[in-house]
């Protein structure tokens, strides 16, 4: 479950077309992952490229992933795993990774991050298990003042910074149509779960919502970036 993202008007993801009907409900969730990996240099040709998905959750980007490009391995990692995607995806912890070191070429995370205890754990974590020149593809949301710090974490993990960009716009417009698709679900859950509607829907940001109104008003921004494992950590300081 991700917030969406609605591409620019001069914006195309040809591998969109790979969608199935059943993606349709999914679009903006999908694109997001989308718009992630094509900051990497290498998108749309990851031919015998390792990747692993920091924080995936049920798997569904993973399943995604595997059905759109050309990755020779596949894996992800959550803290709780309810479907293992056929063995790609094991428990483990972002900020302790359980792979050793230059296991994967490209390292996704979108929209976790921020809920993690210490990110700069987690960056230093990402580099060591990425290869030498790796590349770790990033989006999520913070309050607009904490992206000088996230810059300064990761770059004192030995990750250079390739590209940055703001798609607050594009994932206010991608809130639109996955909070309909929220909505419905949240309707039609058992009372109980209903009982909290006004907190679930601030978590998904939906219009009206104190969480989407930090996003309008750029209370809080939403970044997608690209960086480059550019050596070794010799030391952890």
């Amino acid at each position: 479950m991700n917030l969406g993202y609605q591409c620019k008007e001069d914006e195309d993801f040809p591998v969109l077309n790979k969608m199935s009907e059943m993606d349709n409900c999914c679009k903006a969730n999908i694109t997001l992952y989308e718009k992630a990996l094509s900051l990497c240099p290498k998108y749309p040709n990851f031919d015998g490229l390792r990747l692993l998905e920091v924080g995936c959750g049920q798997g569904g980007g993973i399943e995604w992933i595997l059905r759109a490009h050309s990755f020779a391995d596949v894996n992800g990692v959550d803290l709780v795993t309810v479907n293992s995607c056929f063995g790609k995806i094991i428990k483990g912890n972002a900020e302790k990774l359980p792979f050793i070191n230059d296991s994967f070429d490209v390292i996704i995370n979108i929209e976790s991050s921020h809920l993690y205890g210490n990110c700069r754990q987690f960056f230093l974590e990402c580099s060591r298990v990425l290869c030498e020149n790796g590349f770790l593809c990033w989006a999520d949301l913070r309050y607009t003042h904490q992206f000088e710090t996230i810059m300064i974490e990761a770059q004192r993990s030995c990750l250079h910074l390739i590209t940055m960009e703001d798609i607050t716009e594009q994932v206010l417009q991608g809130i639109e149509s996955t909070t309909a698709r929220y909505d419905a679900m949240l309707q039609n859950a058992p009372y109980f779960i209903r009982y909290f509607q006004n907190s679930i829907r601030t978590t998904y940001c939906a219009p009206g919502t104190r969480s989407y109104g930090r996003l309008l008003k750029h209370e809080k921004t939403y970044v997608c970036a690209c960086w480059q494992n550019y050596k070794r950590i010799k030391e952890f300081d």
